[in-house]
């Protein structure tokens, strides 16, 4: 590995340690920290959070890191993660802070380095009315697809400049939630391509433990975007599963789960009933076969869930722990129409499908908000897509199916 990389590391992490730790408010909590994934074996290592004392991770200084040590000795064994985050007073107000934020990480064969600048906008104490900014710049380069279940592009360096925009809000109905961002590639080496999404979500409570979850979705990717940025017809784009530690590298979860379509990774799209390896579209007088992992450019879906009320969440909702834990059961339908290319024995072929799924599904959520009212936590589904409406050659429309979801496809 490049010397540099640790040099960086160290920077991060040692300056503000250096600068902050002499201060008697400042304070740096360890904590040891093990995880498993197929290349690296079992990574040991640890976390640092560093903030001024009493703040809560909502004051100067503030520093999340981590580094580890694969176990299994791969050719990059050493790896780690930085987010170094200074509030601007002078453009900050009582909640409306106008932050820098500085992150480098080399981690599963993934090198990012680069910044952003956050403002948030919100009246008085309401933490859940309030509009976001950010604007960022990235350097970005794959280095090893042993840890992909999809291949990565490993050529080039990627410079990501990017600019996203997120809401959350109430209507006469109920909660809603908007999330747009865009990213260009400013490095013409690793291709001009660019990123476009939308994303808006609302929860209404119909009263007696019923409510409605609806989520719109839209995605428009350049054609000469790397395929870790397009989509498939279930899952978030595999760039996007770089965000989560159970997703991040093969093997944490056993790579049959994902090859048989048993586990589903919430977002993009997120036709939950077609997370299978293919489906068949015709051209012509011709059926074609068309991969589910990654070849989704552009389209729009609406996921709904009726969510109906059940015994076990009622007695978690009289517990101690009902403000945290939550069993919630639902009917869900997703819709949507998607579009792509086909690359297979050098032949290409655009297609467009509309697409639908039905079922019923149960998930299993922890929530701990943070300090600006965020959700914080994970969860976990079982779904049973019993409809699709254009299934694979030679299955029924109507089939008992089995799906684990891994994160909320809805969540406010």
């Amino acid at each position: 590995m490049d010397n540099r990389y640790f040099l960086i590391a160290f920077l991060f992490v040692l300056i503000p340690a250096a600068l902050f730790a002499q201060d008697d408010n400042y304070k740096l909590e360890f904590a040891p920290d093990l995880w498993y994934n197929s290349v690296d074996g079992i990574r040991v290592g640890a976390r640092v959070l560093g903030d001024v004392e009493g703040t809560f991770q909502d004051g100067p200084h503030r520093l999340d890191a981590g580094m580890w040590l694969g176990t299994n000795f791969p050719d990059q064994p050493v790896s780690y993660f930085v987010s170094f985050t200074e509030p601007i007073p002078s453009l900050s107000e009582f909640g409306e802070e106008f932050n820098i934020q500085l992150i480098s990480s080399i981690r599963t064969g993934y090198n990012r380095h680069g910044f952003a600048i956050n403002k948030r906008f919100q009246k008085g104490f309401d933490e859940l009315r309030y509009q976001e900014i950010r604007v960022s710049l990235f350097q970005e380069k794959a280095t090893d697809n042993d840890y992909r279940l999809n291949a990565f592009q490993v050529k080039d360096w990627k410079t990501l400049a990017g600019v996203a925009f997120r809401t959350s809000g109430f209507t006469a109905l109920g909660a809603f939630k908007t999330h747009l961002s865009f990213q260009q590639n400013v490095n013409k080496a690793s291709g001009n391509f660019s990123i476009g999404s939308a994303e808006v979500k609302h929860l209404t409570e119909l009263g007696k433990g019923f409510g409605l979850n609806l989520r719109a979705f839209g995605v428009l990717v350049s054609s000469d975007a790397p395929l870790e940025y397009n989509y498939s017809m279930a899952n978030r784009a595999p760039i996007a599963w770089l965000n989560n530690g159970v997703t991040r590298a093969r093997g944490t979860i056993p790579d049959v789960f994902f090859e048989n379509g048993l586990v589903q990774v919430a977002g993009g799209f997120n036709l939950r009933g077609y997370n299978t390896t293919s489906f068949t579209t015709q051209s012509g007088n011709t059926d074609y076969t068309i991969s589910y992992t990654g070849t989704l450019d552009k389209g729009f879906s609406v996921n709904t869930e009726l969510i109906f009320p059940n015994f076990l969440n009622s007695l978690l909702n009289r517990s101690m722990v009902g403000d945290f834990v939550h069993l919630k059961s639902y009917l869900f339908q997703d819709v949507g129409r998607v579009s792509g290319i086909r690359i297979e024995d050098d032949l290409s072929l655009d297609f467009e499908e509309t697409v639908a799924n039905a079922g019923i599904g149960i998930q299993f959520s922890i929530n701990i908000p943070d300090w600006l009212g965020k959700d914080r936590g994970f969860a976990l589904r079982y779904e049973v897509p019993f409809w699709l409406s254009d299934p694979e050659s030679g299955e029924e429309s109507f089939k008992f199916r089995n799906l684990i979801g891994i994160g909320a496809v809805i969540s406010l």
